[in-house]
């Protein structure tokens, strides 16, 4: 039986489904979580959900092939509210976020942050293991000593204290030391 040459519409979709799973790879586990909400709803799976997405919204095709632009991907997907005027401090040893405090009763003050700092070209990414609450006004995310001069890709993602429920992922941009 010979096999197949695929045509280059195909090539291009097969390229695009490789750089967009190489990309999510390291941060499936927070993306399990993020998109439980939406994979439950659409009985679907969560990398599944967040690899749709990023092949339909984030993949820039190139003359050398196809790119992903992080700051159109999605880690987390769901019907909490995000936080206001969202500020990155970047220091030696740590990523601080910092956002204003919303008195409204929309949102709760117990809600949970979670900043993930990615290195994409590295493949690994750090996340606040500490608890940290809307009403704090603030994340912060350690970063250890042999990876402190390097450049990361910034998303804050909140839950509600149950991690049953979160918001639409953001993307903070891109700090350097």
């Amino acid at each position: 039986m010979t096999k197949k040459i695929p045509t280059p519409a195909q090539q291009r979709a097969r390229d695009a489904f490789k750089v967009g799973h190489a990309f999510l790879a390291p941060l499936n586990g927070l993306i399990k979580k993020g998109f439980a909400e939406m994979a439950k709803r659409k009985r679907s799976l969560p990398a599944g959900l967040a690899l749709g997405y990023t092949l339909q919204m984030a993949i820039k095709h190139e003359k050398d092939g196809p790119l992903v632009d992080p700051a159109l991907v999605r880690l987390s997907e769901g019907s909490l509210w995000g936080v206001i005027h969202a500020q990155v401090h970047r220091y030696v040893d740590r990523i601080e976020v910092t956002h204003e405090i919303q008195c409204s009763g929309l949102v709760n003050h117990d809600d949970r942050l979670s900043l993930c700092a990615y290195q994409v070209e590295k493949g690994y990414a750090f996340v606040n293991e500490q608890i940290w609450q809307r009403r704090e006004g603030r994340v912060i995310v350690p970063i250890p000593e042999g990876f402190r001069n390097d450049g990361f890709h910034l998303y804050l993602l909140l839950s509600n204290r149950y991690g049953s429920k979160y918001s639409r992922s953001s993307y903070l941009g891109y700090s350097t030391k």
